[in-house]
């Protein structure tokens, strides 16, 4: 019988790392159903919009608000979640209604569970993490795990859930950090960069270079700020731009329509473009990456591990919250990455990689000896594992009970007995 695991992530912030482990998953374990949940498919949709709107909102133009809700968010959500709840008396599911619960409007989480009756539950955001819990409890499934995945450099405090069954961490850092919390140590398991480098395709330099429509051979310097950092994108771009008779300049959108008016409004006013380049979409990435010598970037998870896995040297720009500046602060103090700052500072840095051979080849050499192009690989046989107890398990209550069953029904004598 089929194994089943159930990735719940958030839409715009670890869709990548939910499609990695899925596309590994499923090319690997034929026997395994792996089912990729955007979570606020399963919420109050105006209440998700409207977190999401604000984030969007106070990452772009309140970046002090963002900050504080963040630590706020941090400081009570464990309090506040970290409960354990009766179970439901009855847990059919409405089939004529399939996509609610039939007794809590939004406890849509409970419908993955029973829908989907998975072994495994890997969360990749707090919110996920805690609703998944309270699904299992609700439920009364109590043979489910459900994990939480923390792919950040530093410990978000609000994942810190007691009834969880489990954490992959990181590093070594979170690890530490989640028991200095009084989480068990036996729950906890470090399993490293969790990328899938088949989508990372080889592209050569020339042919990153004519997909581009760069004709030079000067270094190429590319700005990435985030979905969201529009400001520090400016703010970089500002610093930079000046010293484009000596590199290029490679400014990755995201989307924003408001940094591709910035650049092209600079471009106009300095009567100059011909060593600046703006990329709109994710398609051309692997080039992006063929032809960088030097990434701007903030120190989001999903970009720091393309980048290891491609080992370009990076700079960090400033970053938005508590949780980009944990792993701000972990990536500086390990040389994976160089503290860039702002104005000099940033030129500096990003010129001293450019300039000094040797600085560049520390931190590269850090960055290979850190990643382990094989985490995913391990991550996803430990998961696998576990699914297949559990169902093996499930298999064996099911035979025994139905044994138990047969046992107890009246076998009728034969003619020659009667």
């Amino acid at each position: 019988m089929k194994k089943t695991v159930v990735i719940l992530y958030t839409k715009g912030m670890y869709d990548t790392v939910a499609r990695d482990i899925y596309n590994y998953m499923t090319k690997r374990y034929a026997d395994c159903d792996v089912v990729a949940i955007d979570e606020d498919r399963y919420s109050n949709l105006y209440s998700a919009q409207f977190v999401r709107n604000t984030y969007i909102f106070t990452a772009r133009n309140m970046a002090w608000f963002n900050r504080l809700a963040v630590s706020i968010r941090e400081k009570f959500l464990p309090k506040k979640i970290d409960k354990t709840v009766k179970p439901y008396e009855n847990k059919e599911l409405k089939e004529e209604n399939p996509t609610r619960n039939y007794r809590q409007k939004f406890h849509k989480v409970d419908n993955i569970f029973m829908r989907f009756n998975p072994e495994v539950v890997i969360c990749l955001s707090p919110k996920a993490h805690n609703k998944a819990i309270l699904a299992k409890q609700r439920l009364a499934m109590d043979d489910v795990k459900v994990y939480a995945m923390i792919t950040d450099f530093s410990l978000n405090k609000a994942f810190i859930n007691y009834q969880s069954d489990g954490y992959f961490v990181q590093n070594e850092v979170i690890k530490q950090a989640l028991i200095a919390n009084k989480v068990d140590e036996e729950k906890i398991k470090v399993c490293g960069t969790v990328i899938d480098e088949e989508r990372l395709t080889k592209v050569t330099r020339a042919e990153g270079r004519e997909k581009i429509g760069i004709k030079n051979d000067l270094p190429t310097v590319t700005i990435s700020g985030g979905r969201y950092g529009v400001s520090y994108v400016k703010d970089t771009f500002d610093t930079l731009a000046p010293y484009t008779d000596r590199l290029n300049l490679v400014v990755l959108t995201g989307g924003s329509a408001s940094i591709e008016k910035f650049v092209l409004t600079y471009c106009k006013a300095k009567n100059y473009k011909e060593n600046i380049f703006m990329i709109k979409g994710k398609a051309d990435m692997n080039a992006v990456y063929a032809v960088t010598d030097v990434i701007v970037c903030s120190p989001t998870t999903v970009t720091m591990y393309e980048i290891f896995a491609k080992n370009i040297p990076c700079v960090l720009i400033r970053s938005l919250n508590n949780n980009e500046r944990g792993n701000h602060t972990f990536l500086a103090e390990e040389q994976l990455a160089m503290r860039g700052g702002k104005d000099e500072q940033l030129a500096t840095a990003v010129l001293g990689f450019i300039n000094n051979n040797n600085i560049k080849q520390e931190y590269l050499y850090n960055q290979r000896k850190f990643f382990d192009a094989g985490a995913i690989e391990g991550f996803t046989k430990e998961i696998y594992r576990e699914s297949c107890i559990i169902n093996k398990e499930r298999e064996d209550a099911k035979a025994e009970k139905s044994q138990k069953e047969s046992e107890s029904v009246p076998v009728p004598l034969a003619d020659e007995e009667k």
